[in-house]
């Protein structure tokens, strides 16, 4: 679930909160490093989504794409792509801010592309993702930081599936979107199906990352982004979801937040999902809080 890919909504959020003068840094990609809201870091489900019908594989079967995707969410599958297998995700989101620093930003196309190599095992590419951030004093425009990854999905134990993930972006970014230095990221993912239809995850990312203090004072700073989701397939191939997650540090000067998201999957054919989501900030940031709004995709090509 998208810590770019932490991950693409925190990437927009650091936007935000940065462009608009509140100082905070967690640019990545879900990936990501998500993982502010959502990716430094850019994304469906970190858990292995239950089939219609009882199987020895969670990340297998009719729905694996559902099980393996991470976007919308922030936080990682433990699922990997089969080898062999390229997998695109995609989407747009737009966030808005209201409060001491009000705004709106776009961001687009928060591609996180995964290619599988070997079972249980592939290899990431973080980016391109666009961004647009319009302030009560400028609108700004540019590019995130690109970046790399890999996923190894350890051997299924029952119910339980669980996954590690490794992200790193560089700096090479816009100056208005760039961490300003690399980012390196550390998922723990866990996927337990409750039942055919029911799937509980949690992904529990560590990062290290450059940010700016409130001052422009460049630093380096490290913060857990732990999340949790619930997923439940219902008829004709739709998944929904609901997740919280918690940033402890947003940039060097400043404390976390918490927020939540939510949304509607479906599945048109064994190669194709699209997804909307909603997300909502439960915690301030200097005053503000944000809401956003995405629609996505994600393509299996082979």
């Amino acid at each position: 679930m998208v810590l770019l890919g932490m991950r693409a909504r925190a990437a927009l959020f650091v936007v935000l909160v940065e462009g608009f003068g509140i100082a905070a840094s967690t640019r990545d990609a879900r990936a990501s490093t998500a993982r502010a809201v959502a990716s430094p870091q850019p994304s469906a489900t970190p858990v292995a989504s239950a089939t219609p019908a009882p199987q020895s594989d969670p990340c297998g079967g009719p729905t694996r794409l559902l099980a393996t995707l991470n976007r919308p969410t922030v936080g990682f599958s433990a699922c990997a792509v089969p080898p062999g297998s390229i997998v695109l995700e995609e989407g747009y989101q737009n966030q808005a801010q209201a409060g001491a620093s009000p705004g709106i930003a776009a961001s687009y196309p928060q591609g996180f592309e995964r290619f599988g190599v070997a079972q249980g095992f592939e290899l990431d590419a973080i980016g391109p993702n666009f961004n647009r951030a319009r302030s009560a004093r400028a609108l700004e425009t540019g590019t995130s930081d690109l970046g790399l990854g890999f996923k190894y999905e350890l051997p299924q134990r029952g119910r339980f599936t669980y996954g590690v993930d490794g992200l790193f972006t560089a700096a090479s970014g816009s100056s208005a979107f760039t961490a300003g230095g690399p980012t390196q990221t550390l998922d723990v993912d866990v996927a337990y199906a409750a039942s055919p239809a029911i799937g509980i995850g949690t992904t529990v990312a560590g990062t290290w990352q450059a940010g700016f203090g409130a001052a422009g004072n460049a630093g380096r700073f490290g913060a857990l982004i732990p999340s949790a989701v619930v997923t439940a397939q219902i008829p004709n191939a739709y998944q929904f979801y609901a997740e919280i997650v918690s940033q402890t540090k947003l940039a060097p000067d400043q404390g976390g937040h918490v927020f939540v998201d939510f949304g509607l999957q479906k599945l048109l054919g064994p190669n194709l999902e699209i997804d909307v989501e909603d997300g909502e900030s439960f915690t301030p940031v200097n005053g503000s809080r944000f809401h956003y709004l995405g629609i996505g995709t994600g393509i299996r090509l082979r």
